[in-house]
Order: structure tokens, then sequence, then C-alpha cells
């Protein structure tokens, strides 16, 4: 237990990630059920706040990530955007006017997601003090694997919740576990590191070279690939459940029981990728999570089974499970020494990738139904394994200087 992957300090963030996500699975997953559903609006309402919701969580991570950088303890920030959470979920379960629903989804529920950028942060500073270099993408995919882990038993707990008690009570328990985090988040998270500390105290910040033009354009690239694949991921997630429910005709329920699968199998591929990061570009094995993704989408527009589906988790769990595992580190290569906005432009990837498929989903399920939103999918990952091609390492970068 003295290795840097398992001190204590480390288990605290793998156990917060756990809780977090544990609270995200419950609540993203049977939203847009919820929406078209419960409340019972046209698939391009449901794209809208998805979008919304997107929008705001790049605005506000962008802006509280840097200015988080400048405080001492990001601890009372992670449990005062989880109290919001818990605010939002008891409107959902309240209400059922769109509106309100969407106004609370885009303005406080993006707050509360801020939190995980906030814990990211925490974890690229611990890495860079403790973790030898070779064994950062490690670190990383471990930390992400919490989200797996939670994310198994999350979406079926969440869809049996709202399919067999109502969503009432699926968003009570939600937020009833958001207070319980920010609640954890004092004990759990640890403290920033002493030198983190002093330049807190003093009000000095470190000085850090402007990035060369060449590294800019590697992260825009990266940035562009990035939300490209998180967006095709979002566009499956919104448009699965109720692809099972109008399509195939199956209990919607299923989609929770889809999802815990993919989350259980994703586990063992991103730490075999933080493993095998030291003897692989990183590039190349996200471009495989892509090629695992065209698999996937392929064959889910295809499937007209239930079993089809659980097959073609392996597929996902692929995809997943090396883009989750070692997404941040590719980022954190070209930023070294800037933790906070590393984080914060990995999470933003996210956002925008969720603002880009909720848009599209809200677009061609609108007008070609919510098959369709597959098809898309197949092409954009094209276009995102395209891009990585083009992004060089900063090793690379470093020798052609």
């Amino acid at each position: 237990m003295s290795s840097p992957l398992f001190k204590p300090l480390a288990l605290g963030i793998y156990a917060l990630f756990f809780t977090v996500g544990l609270v995200g699975a419950l609540v993203l997953p049977t939203f847009s059920l919820f929406l078209a559903t419960e409340i019972q609006v046209r698939p391009l309402m449901v794209g809208g706040a998805f979008a919304g919701l997107a929008l705001a969580s790049i605005a506000y991570n962008h802006w509280i990530g840097h200015w988080s950088d400048r405080l001492a303890d990001r601890r009372p920030l992670v449990a005062f955007f989880c109290l919001l959470g818990s605010i939002s979920c008891v409107i959902f379960a309240l209400s059922r006017n769109y509106w309100l629903v969407a106004f609370t989804a885009i303005f406080l529920l993006s707050l509360s997601m801020v939190s995980f950028s906030q814990i990211m942060a925490y974890s690229l500073d611990y890495a860079e003090a403790e973790i030898p270099t070779e064994r950062i993408p490690l670190f990383n995919a471990i930390m992400r694997a919490q989200i797996a882990f939670a994310w198994v038993a999350g979406p079926p707990m969440g869809f049996l919740l709202a399919t067999n008690l109502g969503f009432d009570v699926s968003y009570g328990v939600a937020a009833v576990l958001y207070i319980l985090v920010a609640l954890a988040s004092f004990k759990l998270l640890p403290r920033l590191p002493a030198k983190q500390k002093q330049l807190a105290e003093s009000g000095e910040k470190p000085f850090l070279a402007p990035l060369a033009p060449s590294v800019k354009q590697s992260l825009w690239i990266c940035a562009i690939g990035f939300s490209l694949l998180w967006g095709v991921n979002n566009a499956y997630l919104i448009s699965l459940p109720i692809h099972l429910k109008d399509n195939l005709r199956l209990d919607a329920q299923w989609m929770g029981w889809v999802m815990g699968t993919t989350a259980a199998l994703e586990v063992p591929f991103m730490l075999l990728a933080g493993h095998y990061a030291s003897r692989f570009r990183l590039i190349s094995l996200v471009r495989c999570a892509g090629i695992a993704a065209l698999l996937l989408y392929i064959g889910v527009y295809f499937a007209n089974q239930l079993w089809h589906l659980f097959v073609l988790q392996i597929c996902n769990a692929i995809f997943i499970g090396v883009l989750a595992g070692l997404g941040v580190s590719v980022i954190q290569d070209l930023m070294p020494g800037r933790s906070g906005a590393a984080s914060g432009l990995y999470t933003n990837t996210t956002h925008i990738g969720n603002l880009l498929s909720s848009l599209m989903v809200g677009v061609v399920a609108d007008y070609f139904g919510y098959h369709q939103v597959f098809l898309a999918n197949i092409l954009l990952v094209f276009v995102a394994i395209w891009a990585f091609g083009k992004v060089k390492t900063s090793r690379e970068l470093a020798v052609g200087n």
C-alpha cells in the first residue's frame, strides 16, 4: 500500500469520484425519458433542454475553473454545487412543468456538474506531485474507473425506481444522495498539497510559459475530437431508451441494465488502457476507441433483438473505457503544470459534445426518428478518428522544435 496509487490521499479521491458518479448515474440517464414520457414533450424540446444544460455547463466550467485555481480549498465549492444538485432533483420530483424543469436543469443542475471538474483538478495536482510520470495515465484510469463502477449500479437503479415507483421517488432518492455527497466531500476530498496552500495564502501565482502555437493546435484538434466522441456517446444515451421503447417495443428499464453492463465491462478495458499507455502512443489508443465506437453504432443501427444490444456493449466498453481512462492524460500531456486548465478543458469537451449532440438529436429525431441518430453517430465518429490522426504529442512536438 506504499504505492502513491493507493495512499490514503488517492483512496479519498477514488471514493469521492465513485459517490459523485453514482448520483450522476441516477439522474442523467433517465432525464430524456422523464421529459419524453412524464412531461410528454416532442423530441426537439428534449434536445433543447439537453442543449441548454450543456451550454450552461461549458460557461460555468470555464469561468469557475479559472477562478477556483486561486482558492486554497476547493471542497466548499464541491459541497455547494452538490447542494444545488439536490435542489434540482427536488424540483424534478415535484414539478411537471417543462419550462420550470428545463430552467432548473440549465441553471442549477449544470452548476452541480462543475463539482466533477473540481475533483478532477485535485486528482491532477496529486498526480503531478506524487506519482511518476509514466504511471499518471494508470492513476487517471483508476480514478475514472470509479465512475464506471458507479454506473454499474446507478442506471439500473434509476430506471427501476422511475418505472416502478415513479420519477418523483427516483429524483427524491437522488436529492438525498446529493446531500450525503456534499457532507462526505469534506471527509473524503484530500487537502491541497502544502506548496499549493502556500501559493494560495501568499497570493502568488507560479510562472507558466505561454503555450507554443503547435501545442495550441494539437489542443484544438483534441478538443474537437473529444467533443465529437463524447457527443456521439451522449446522443446514444439520449436516444437509446426511447428507441427501445418506441421502435423495439421493449420496457425502458432494460436501458438501465444495458448501461450497467457497459459500466461493468469497461473497467478492465479502462485499467488495461492505463497500463499500456506507457508503451503505446496515447492518441493511437484513443483512435482504437473510435474504431470500437464505429462498430457499436453500426451494430445498434441494425440490432433488432435485446441480446444484440447486450453483446454490443463489449464495443461500447472498449470505446468508453479507453476514452474515459486516457482522455484527460492526453490533455495533461500537452499542458503540464496546468491542472485546473487541463481538467477544465477536458471536462468542457464532454459539455460541448453534449451540446452538439443534444441539438443533433433534437433535429434528427424530430424529422427522421430516434433510430436515425445512430446513423449520424457513425458519420461523426469517422470525423473524430480523422481528427486524432492530426494530433502530435508533447514529445513529438519537442522533437519537431
